[in-house]
């Protein structure tokens, strides 16, 4: 397998402005002094300052657009204001790239050595401006929001001596090594500019660290913080299932490809959720209850997914995502393996380590089963060509209609693609040979810290090195499937769909935050205040004339209300109407879906004479 750090020039073919921007010098000299205010957490205004050294002539300075991890170009250079640049004490014109937004240039004057640059990063105040990252309790202090770097520049030779002021008494959490703290301000160890980023800060009022390996060489902890300090309070076997999955991935991975690991976790209903992973830490967003144990466990898999890519996606990369710096356009193509099998991690960490405990994980796969098996827009677009949705729709906005559209697939429908890799090398060797055995061998070697690339070649390579099956036709002829049918994965693991009027959990579990889930029988989902959050391309509610937004008034001449029209589908196998009154916008009209076949909830039930495969992909492998 031909792995290892690939030529920063010509490495990846592409178009001219890529090409141009991985033309990079290997080192910058002097060390970026950055220093940032989060203190001002009631307006959410970050307050940033910079020293750069600097050589006379003209100075082309970078934000950073492309961020590891959001696949797209995110970076969010639309919430910076007040740039102000000065050599020596005085101020410079500065002008924006036009053919480039995220680029600003300069002349340095003779007799300036250094720049000093002022800026605020206007942190969102609402969902509706962008991601919630600090509150009057929580702050995520992602680095590439708060700095500005030289151009031309390899990213891992511009050396950052960073520092972060916090609101009085907060306490944090971070990947960083903490070199001294005067005050309320943090002052880290000089890093260079790509570990700096790739190590965010998670701060808050309430903060309580709990370790997770913390004895072994190379340790984990889990850093929370909280709106308040009952959110803080564990339950035991929710630690004791974040315990597991440490050593469940061990199990699957072998050696750890990081010094020390830190999860960092905000448990919030006002802070945005997110999943985002990075080297040796993951930021995690997850509901008040979590720590509690408290429904929903929709989620639950979100640490392990983000864990899983300290090997897939940190140490390990497709070579189309690497770049020296963060304005250079990343390549998608490899998400299939980058997201796809990580996600198939995900769920079957989360099973093995607890998270999720069996019943939920069997409603999770039959969600997904029933999802792509009657996804209409798996007829016109493949598996592969969603890898490329980040860069489409890099704001992921709600599609209307998303399951003909189809959007960011390379993750969940890329899990029943990795089931079906692993069930089929159990079939194959007899049971002798499992994916957990390519990924051990995959993800062996290396050094701590090396970044290694592979090619799709390397993969498949892989695979006919544990088991041989022509891997790169039966891989290929799945990510480029056009014909809508169902994926056959899971059959292949011993299971199949069936559906019952009982809810499965996963249903349940939504529901109990106020959705009502009719996909599979009306062909719609209705949230708590009778808004259609989906409607099936073709489903029944499609043919009525129903359409995402629309709101859901009256069901058989009564008011709106969730158990209202799940009876109304369960009189309507008697040969009783299914009648509601909409409203779209200003326009009220009656409609009547045409429905007989009673409730339909997806479920999993054995298929005669197949070995059962799942069972023993999900069960723990360390206890």
């Amino acid at each position: 397998m031909m792995l290892g750090m690939a030529p920063l020039a010509g490495a990846q073919a592409g178009d001219a402005a890529r090409q141009a921007a991985l033309q990079v010098q290997a080192a910058y000299p002097g060390t970026i002094e950055l220093q940032v205010d989060a203190s001002d957490v009631q307006r959410r205004i970050q307050r940033v300052r910079e020293r750069l050294p600097v050589v006379p002539g003209p100075l082309r300075l970078w934000y950073p657009q492309w961020i590891p991890g959001n696949h797209a170009p995110t970076g969010p250079i639309n919430q910076i204001g007040g740039l102000v640049i000065r050599g020596n004490g005085r101020p410079l014109r500065w002008q924006r790239d036009p053919g480039d937004m995220y680029a600003f240039t300069l002349q340095v004057p003779e007799g300036v050595d250094a720049l000093d640059i002022e800026f605020q990063y206007l942190s969102p105040t609402a969902t509706d401006q962008g991601r919630v990252a600090m509150t009057a309790n929580l702050l995520d202090l992602q680095w590439h929001r708060v700095v500005l770097y030289p151009a031309g520049v390899d990213a891992r030779g511009i050396q950052v001596e960073p520092s972060l002021r916090l609101p009085e008494g907060w306490q944090s959490g971070t990947a960083l090594d903490v070199a001294r703290r005067e005050g309320d301000t943090e002052h880290y160890r000089p890093v260079p500019l790509m570990t700096l980023i790739d190590s965010p800060v998670f701060a808050g009022r309430h903060f309580k660290r709990f370790a997770l390996d913390a004895a072994a060489r190379q340790p984990v902890w889990l850093d929370v913080v909280a709106e308040n300090p009952q959110a803080l309070q564990a339950d035991a076997k929710v630690l004791e299932a974040h315990r597991a999955l440490v050593h469940e991935a061990d199990a699957v991975f072998g050696a750890r490809p990081y010094s020390r690991y830190t999860f960092l976790l905000a448990v919030s209903d006002v802070f945005s959720g997110i999943g985002l992973e990075h080297a040796q830490s993951s930021e995690n967003g997850m509901h008040d209850g979590y720590l509690r144990g408290e429904r929903p466990f929709l989620d639950n898999d979100l640490l392990p997914h983000e864990y899983t890519h300290a090997w897939i996606g940190k140490a390990w990369r497709p070579r189309p995502t690497w770049v020296p710096h963060y304005n250079a356009p990343m390549h998608n193509d490899a998400l299939w393996m980058y997201e796809g099998q990580t996600q198939y991690w995900a769920v079957v960490l989360a099973a093995r380590s607890g998270l999720w405990s069996p019943d939920y994980a069997m409603a999770m796969l039959a969600q997904l089963q029933a999802t792509y098996a009657s996804q209409a827009g798996r007829q016109w677009r493949d598996l592969h060509d969603t890898v490329h949705q980040g860069i489409l729709d890099f704001n992921a906005r709600p599609q209307a209609w998303e399951d003909w559209q189809r959007g960011f697939e390379f993750y969940n429908e890329s899990t029943l693609l990795w089931l079906g890799v692993d069930a089929r090398l159990r079939a194959l060797s007899r049971g002798r040979v499992t994916l957990d055995d390519f990924a051990r061998r995959f993800h062996q070697g290396g050094a701590q810290g090396e970044i290694r690339l592979y090619d799709p070649a390397d993969v498949m390579q892989a695979l006919e090195a544990v088991q041989p099956g022509d891997w790169d036709a039966y891989l290929g002829t799945r990510l480029e499937a056009r014909d809508g049918a169902a994926p056959d994965g899971l059959e292949a693991a011993g299971w199949e769909l069936y559906y019952s009027d009982a809810p499965n959990l996963v249903v349940a579990d939504g529901e109990a935050d106020g959705l009502t889930d009719l996909q599979y029988s009306l062909g719609l989902k209705v949230d708590g205040d009778g808004v259609l959050q989906f409607v099936g391309w073709e489903s029944p509610a499609f043919k009525a004339g129903l359409a995402r937004d629309v709101v859901l008034v009256a069901v058989n001449g009564l008011a709106y209300s969730g158990g209202r029209l799940k009876q109304a589908v369960v009189d309507a196998t008697a040969g009783v109407p299914i009648d509601l009154v909409v409203r779209q916008a200003d326009a009220v009209r009656s409609v009547r879906i045409d429905y007989r076949e009673g409730l339909r909830y997806p479920h999993l039930r054995r298929v005669d004479g197949r070995a059962d495969l799942l069972t023993k992909i999900l069960a723990p492998r360390r206890r």
